[in-house]
């Protein structure tokens, strides 16, 4: 007999194996990193609840062949506190989607106690079943947007992406001297939409003490916002330091001439590649000031573009005329409160890649990320001589009137 069942620990090598086999695309044996990943998050964490457990799929042969992974989120909604609920990881075995294991698991999932369920990573398929089972996509938060740094490298970078093989390898390859100069050159023009300018605005490190009061605070017209306390943002910032998924983890506040805290913004900083935008916070006549506070910290730190999910507050005119959108992955949604949903369709959420499963996605991180790291508590201050210094290793000798 095939069922749906609670998941124990007992089946992590099982789910671990599902997961990299199928959600990795990967041969051989998973990292043993995984299984302690599987263990903290789903078990130990404090987004792990018995009475939101992780489901599994089980076959008639009592193997595990199905997998949900279940995260209890504390959020508010109108100002009363909500349950709500982050379906992760869904991964079924091939060989036994005839059995509806997928429905099977969404469905088990949808039909629990939590006021709201929500999944930021779904895909096509993912999205099918749970409108099948009267979720609905929230359109404006799965939207994306794209903000090149150094043009020239980001468009040999997508060239790369969408041509595959060693000839878009190639091409990036022996593109790459002339892209640095070319990129060099678009952030000196002071006509450019890329050029690159030092901010007056003073930045320091976001604590958990600062983070938490900036969500409070920046988040109080919202009428969907998630509730974090101490021990919670603590664990889940330590945890994306350590999984570096996306890259390396970069925390920072931001205040003005008078100090008073105008926003903030995480990312994740990968050198030479995308930085990934975690969260940006900012009051409404700032958010073009830390959107540009942002785009010149990851450029100085060697970013060719930044990449992050749209949120009602971000204008055209605020993310800048060089940026542009598109539909990525869905964030979707189940209520059985009509008002709940509506709200989070009409963009009155406070929701972003921080409050969903993105963020705490498997990685282990790298020489580049661990250099990335290091770099990070030595911050280029605007007009810090290393950045002209900079300037002229890109440009190799070019000059620029």
């Amino acid at each position: 007999m095939s069922w749906v069942r609670t998941f124990v620990q007992e089946d992590i090598p099982q789910v671990v194996a599902l997961k990299w086999r199928f959600l990795h695309n990967a041969s051989g044996s998973p990292p043993p990193a995984m299984e302690s990943y599987f263990r903290e998050l789903f078990f130990q964490g404090p987004f792990s609840d018995k009475t939101l457990p992780s489901l599994v799929y089980e076959n008639e042969n009592g193997r595990v062949v199905g997998f949900l992974g279940i995260l209890r989120r504390r959020m508010s909604f109108q100002e009363r506190p909500i349950e709500a609920a982050v379906g992760a990881s869904l991964v079924v075995d091939p060989d036994s989607r005839s059995t509806m294991a997928g429905l099977k698991l969404i469905n088990y999932f949808l039909s629990g106690k939590q006021d709201l369920a929500i999944t930021d990573t779904a895909n096509h398929v993912t999205q099918q079943l749970w409108t099948r089972l009267g979720g609905s996509t929230a359109s404006l938060h799965s939207m994306y947007w794209w903000r090149p740094l150094r043009p020239a490298q980001f468009t040999a970078y997508a060239v790369s992406r969408l041509g595959g093989g060693p000839l878009a390898e190639a091409f990036t390859l022996g593109s790459k001297p002339i892209c640095k100069i070319a990129d060099a050159i678009a952030a000196r023009m002071p006509s450019s939409p890329f050029r690159q300018k030092p901010s007056l605005i003073a930045d320091e490190e976001l604590t958990v003490e600062t983070l938490l009061a900036c969500m409070r605070d920046f988040s109080e017209p919202r009428s969907l916002r998630p509730e974090y306390d101490r021990d919670s943002i603590k664990w889940l910032l330590d945890f994306m330091g350590r999984m570096s998924a996306h890259g390396s983890l970069r925390k920072v506040l931001l205040r003005n001439r008078a100090n008073k805290v105008i926003g903030w913004y995480l990312y994740y900083l990968k050198r030479g590649g995308i930085g990934q935008v975690v969260q940006v916070g900012a009051s409404p006549s700032s958010v073009s000031a830390v959107l540009d506070h942002l785009s010149y910290d990851a450029w100085i730190h060697g970013a060719i573009a930044l990449h992050g999910r749209l949120d009602s507050y971000l204008s055209q005119e605020s993310l800048g005329k060089s940026c542009f959108y598109f539909l990525g992955d869905r964030l979707l949604v189940h209520s059985r409160d009509p008002e709940l949903a509506r709200h989070i369709q009409s963009g009155s959420a406070f929701l972003t890649r921080l409050d969903g499963e993105w963020c705490l996605r498997f990685g282990t991180p790298d020489k580049a990320a661990r250099r990335d790291v290091v770099a990070s508590h030595h911050r280029l201050r605007p007009g810090y001589a290393a950045d002209e210094t900079r300037f002229e290793s890109e440009c190799q000798g070019t000059t620029v009137n």
